[in-house]
């Protein structure tokens, strides 16, 4: 591994632990094993450092939305809820502990920090629930849900989907991750069971 990398490890993991302003450049160069001045071989300073982080944040976070045309694909096939339900699954499979520790930071930072501020409410809110509403118009086009107000439907779901994944980066057994992911299959079948058109909710 990289120095750069370790550092990015190791700064990464303090910042989710004590928040960014509780840490020093002397905190990370301790956690690498280094002098605090070799980190400006890598970095201009903290604040690259969480940039840094923000943006690898968004790359991964871009990539546990399946694309359109794939969920399109299964419409036919699913109910409305189950649809949801794989978005859901392909998310989880995205998160390991780095990428916990990113949406940790980026969460609680979002209140102080302009960068975290930015990415939270474009990646987390706005484009999630863009992302929704495209999947709720298709289904509408197809006949296969009633008209029902998208941008609303989609803020709940997304808004329930957050909290519900912050308390999942905090569980600390198998049996509270159960618990949580089992909440989250439930705020689908509550949110979309029932929106199926009468004729598309009696296909099996």
């Amino acid at each position: 591994m990289s120095t750069k990398q370790e550092i990015f490890n190791c700064a990464l993991a303090l910042f989710s632990e004590k928040g960014y302003n509780g840490v020093s450049i002397r905190d990370i160069a301790r956690a690498v094993g280094i002098k605090g001045s070799s980190i400006y071989n890598h970095y201009a300073g903290k604040e690259a450092i969480m940039d840094d982080i923000c943006q690898t944040f968004v790359k991964t976070f871009s990539f546990s939305r399946p694309p359109i045309d794939r969920i399109t694909a299964s419409m036919e096939k699913m109910p409305v809820e189950d649809v949801f339900k794989s978005l859901i699954l392909a998310y989880g499979k995205r998160i390991d502990a780095q990428w916990t520790q990113m949406a940790t930071l980026i969460f609680s930072e979002h209140f102080y920090n302009r960068t975290a501020q930015s990415i939270f409410k474009k990646e987390m809110i706005e484009n999630n629930v863009d992302y929704y509403i495209a999947i709720l118009t298709e289904m509408e086009r197809r006949g296969k849900i009633k008209t029902i107000d998208k941008p609303l439907i989609a803020a709940l779901f997304n808004n329930e989907q957050i909290m519900l994944s912050m308390q999942y980066a905090h569980c600390r057994t198998s049996e509270e991750k159960k618990k949580i992911a089992g909440l989250m299959m439930k705020s689908a079948d509550y949110i979309f069971k029932g929106l199926e058109t009468k004729e598309d909710a009696g296909n099996p």
